[in-house]
């Protein structure tokens, strides 16, 4: 089934609003444990602390979504044609042994 261009925009939007939010939910739940364990107050974190604290988790965020993307690119290009091909072989050598003996080793 194809997929319509509005379902294109709703899932780029929805990639781009997991961007941007997901390093502030990191940061929250940070500083939300170390509320809760008294080694911060909340009062001691400024506005412009807690934008250092969301542009680091976002770079670290982005650079982890990438590296993670990078990864999959190159096993889905380089291993996984080899391990198919090497099922593929296997496969085809089990079902020449299942030939060669009559069939499966389940029959009496």
């Amino acid at each position: 089934m194809p997929v319509s261009p509005s379902q294109k925009r709703l899932a780029r939007l929805v990639i781009g609003l997991v961007i941007l939010f997901a390093p502030a939910l990191f940061v929250v739940a940070t500083l939300e444990f170390l509320i809760l364990t008294g080694d911060l107050a909340l009062s001691d974190i400024s506005l412009v602390e807690f934008l250092e604290l969301y542009l680091i988790d976002l770079v670290l965020f982005v650079a982890l979504g990438y590296g993670v993307y990078r990864l999959t690119f190159w096993l889905v290009e380089t291993r996984l044609p080899d391990a198919l091909d090497t099922a593929d072989e296997s496969e085809t050598s089990d079902t020449a042994g299942d030939a060669e003996t009559g069939g499966s080793e389940d029959r009496a």
